[in-house]
């Protein structure tokens, strides 16, 4: 945790900009222009997108980087050549090349990762960088970049400290992802988001590529297995396929990632082949996504940490033959009352567990809350390896991707 440890116990009390990051590249030599990139944002899904986006580039034969964030384990997970996490001893050689830089510009933690990826990815000779953004998109960090496409995965309420308290205010600064004359991909075409980009796309020329409406997809998930059923555009199809990652959702985080493989396609001189697009979102695996990490008795890692993405997994979790019992841990500075409350709307049941983290939430206040929204059984657990040793039934763990983490390391 090299870089992670410089900023650790501070909390994200800066100043948006993007003249920090951008000068900091500049001095470094500006490697985040030595290489072809796409960005992807929204609020959920980046992370599955990006997946099936960089193995779809992978099977094609391209060497791929990947930025991702947060991490679960460990920060190296961050960082990815053809999707394989840089090592500790590789790390430290990068924090080492922008401490100078960090120090001059008062660089935050995720603008120092994009300057290491962005030298990482020049160093590697990349064909391809496959970029999650961050925070918005407003002040991104990773707009340093001039990429060939951009997406925004979809839009709900998180992060309302820095972005907005309602839809529209959030939308209006994701859809900043928007570049002049660079084709940008919805991964829905509902509102506000739409009606948003759709303005400011025509403003800045900029191709407008939307769910549903220029690209058609279908498909079903019933544990454990996930089926896009078809999938069509411009001449493009795909049937029956697969997915290697399992949910409701990842049928719309597929199609977004083969819409961005196609569009970027031309600008990168591939020749889409069917047969390497269904083997790639075949065998996409991403951890933390509806990950099963013990089959008797069930136990599932799932990342969703706001309303938006509680709604996917739970209703994703309907296709198992029971409904199982919801583990529960967060960061106080999330919305946690209204995702308890949305919990209960699908089961009666919940398990409590505490993070052993500065900023989780306390057994303390998430107990009485609960009790007062009438959950019938209330298990709690002050820590992840008490909660893991005495799970005797099936179980999906959520609320924060730090408490996923903490099961990883444990298991």
């Amino acid at each position: 945790m090299l870089l992670w440890d410089l900023f650790k116990g501070l909390e994200l009390n800066f100043t948006p900009t993007l003249e920090r990051v951008r000068k900091a590249c500049q001095k470094a030599g500006n490697p985040q222009n030595s290489y072809p990139s796409v960005i992807v944002g929204g609020t959920n899904g980046k992370g599955s997108t990006t997946a099936f986006l960089e193995r779809l580039y992978r099977y094609h034969g391209l060497k791929t980087g990947r930025f991702v964030s947060p991490h679960l384990v460990d920060e190296t997970e961050r960082w990815r050549i053809d999707n394989v996490p840089i090592d500790e001893e590789t790390l430290k050689v990068y924090v080492n090349r922008i401490k100078p830089l960090m120090e001059e510009f008062k660089l935050t933690y995720f603008e120092s990762a994009v300057c290491i990826a962005s030298l990482l990815f020049k160093d590697e000779g990349v064909d391809i960088a496959v970029v999650e953004a961050g925070l918005g998109g407003r002040w991104d960090a990773s707009k340093v970049h001039s990429p060939l496409v951009t997406a925004i995965t979809n839009v709900g309420l998180d992060h309302t400290k820095w972005l907005g308290e309602t839809l529209e205010e959030i939308a209006n600064d994701k859809t900043e992802l928007i570049y002049p004359n660079r084709p940008i991909i919805l991964g829905t075409d509902e509102e506000p988001l739409f009606s948003i980009a759709q303005k400011k796309a025509r403003d800045r020329n900029s191709p407008l590529i939307v769910a549903r409406r220029d690209y058609t997809f279908e498909g079903f998930a019933q544990f454990p297995q996930t089926v896009l059923e078809y999938y069509s555009y411009k001449g493009f199809k795909v049937e029956k396929v697969k997915l290697g990652l399992f949910g409701v959702k990842q049928i719309e985080n597929a199609s977004l990632a083969l819409t961005i493989f196609l569009e970027s396609a031309k600008f990168l001189g591939i020749e889409p082949d069917p047969q390497k697009v269904k083997r790639a979102l075949e065998e996409t695996r991403w951890e933390g996504r509806f990950e099963i990490v013990r089959k008797k008795p069930l136990l599932v890692l799932d990342g969703a940490h706001n309303l938006h993405a509680l709604k996917g997994t739970l209703e994703s979790l309907r296709t198992l033959k029971e409904f199982p019992l919801i583990i529960y841990g967060t960061m106080r500075d999330k919305d946690w009352k209204k995702q308890l409350g949305f919990i209960r709307k699908y089961t009666d049941r919940i398990g409590l567990v505490e993070i052993d983290y500065h900023r989780s939430e306390r057994i303390q206040n998430l107990y009485p809350f609960a009790v007062g929204l009438g959950f019938r059984e209330i298990r709690t657990y002050k820590s992840v390896r008490e909660m893991v040793e005495n799970l005797t039934e099936d179980a999906i763990v959520l609320g924060s991707l730090y408490l996923l983490g903490e099961v990883k390391k444990f298991l």
